[in-house]
């Protein structure tokens, strides 16, 4: 479940004709060549759910927020279908690699419609979104300048198969985890850092004492604040 603080309602009516459906967060600037951010909901849920960040963002940020293609048995949609693999909760490697493409071709398209700013798009995701944006981040370091990671796990293909690699020391990745969260364990958010820190990256690891399966104000404090930076 997302903290209230996560929840919003769009100024814009439900946008379709790219590769994903998705709700623009309007703002007052209208300029060109601003930075992008694109979000990325969690299991069950929908483009509006967090959509409500925006307001945390610096003006001149645009803030889009993706639908998953898939829909979920609960309601909502999601971005895989969940299975278990030894035990452990995982996703379908085929819906993975499915919500990757559409989600790259998604990127590329709002930088072209929005003409934003190629060189600096950034990905948060929450839960199921959060781990696809370290699929998404760790395959194109080239189109993603960034990945927000809240409450995420990696998938544990992409924990076994990543590996060093010059072109991903360029890849910026901040974490946000909550010790007492009972959806995702925080052991999952720790391993995903500690791979990372393995092959070289220098991710920023936020803890959260006490923190369930949320976002809280504090992160995204933590989380612009790295934005910015």
């Amino acid at each position: 479940m997302i903290g209230a603080v996560a929840h919003g309602q769009s100024t814009a009516g439900l946008e379709s004709g790219l590769s994903l459906k998705y709700r623009l967060a309007e703002r007052a600037q209208k300029a060109t060549k601003r930075p992008l951010v694109i979000l990325l909901h969690g299991y069950g849920s929908n483009e509006e759910d967090l959509l409500g960040l925006s307001q945390f963002f610096p003006s001149e940020y645009l803030v889009i927020s993706a639908r998953a293609p898939y829909k979920a048995d609960v309601g909502g949609y999601q971005w895989f279908e969940r299975e278990l693999v030894n035990g452990k909760y995982s996703g379908k490697p085929e819906h993975i690699a499915h919500s990757k493409e559409l989600i790259l071709k998604f990127v590329d398209e709002a930088v072209k419609k929005y003409q934003a700013d190629p060189g600096k798009v950034y990905l948060v995701g929450f839960s199921q979104g959060a781990m696809m944006s370290y699929e998404v981040g760790t395959s194109s370091p080239n189109r993603i300048k960034g990945i927000g990671v809240l409450s995420g796990k990696m998938s544990g293909g992409l924990m076994s198969s990543i590996r060093a690699d010059n072109k991903l020391k360029s890849l910026r990745v901040f974490i946000a985890h909550g010790t007492a969260d009972t959806r995702l364990p925080y052991a999952d958010g720790k391993a995903a850092n500690d791979r990372l820190v393995e092959i070289g990256l220098v991710p920023e690891f936020h803890t959260y004492p006490g923190m369930d399966h949320t976002i809280s104000r504090e992160v995204m404090t933590d989380l612009i604040a790295w934005i910015r930076k």
